[in-house]
């Protein structure tokens, strides 16, 4: 059992785990849209604050979802998240189990390459 492309230390079963759970699932679709809080991903999940965070840093600890500082017009800031999760594949052929996991990159560089992209 492989994992070939993967960062992070995270094993399958961690993984598989992560996947399996409605909300965590929920958390990668809307962090994959547009960075989110914790109380917007709570709002939007319908899920406590306290939950969605527990479940951020287990997503957090396997690479799949990263922390920025979003700037408010207060003049404060907040956390926000994005999910790194790109592909995720498991495949079985010939009695052998392999996985991949694809994650975005955190580089600024290939963040202002996608943004451009879009334009």
């Amino acid at each position: 059992m492989t994992g070939e492309r993967e960062m992070a230390d995270a094993d399958l079963e961690t993984i598989v785990s992560l996947l399996d759970d409605h909300h965590t699932r929920s958390i990668l679709v809307a962090t994959s849209e547009t960075p989110r809080s914790a109380n917007e991903l709570s709002d939007r999940c319908g899920v406590s604050t306290s939950s969605i965070y527990r479940r951020l840093d287990r997503l957090t600890d396997a690479e799949l979802v990263t922390e920025r500082t979003r700037p408010r017009s207060d003049g404060h800031h907040e956390t926000v998240y994005v999910s790194r999760l790109d592909r995720f594949e498991l495949t079985i052929r010939d009695g052998d189990l392999s996985w991949e996991i694809d994650r975005r990159s955190d580089d600024i560089a290939d963040q202002l390459t996608r943004l451009w992209g879009k334009l």
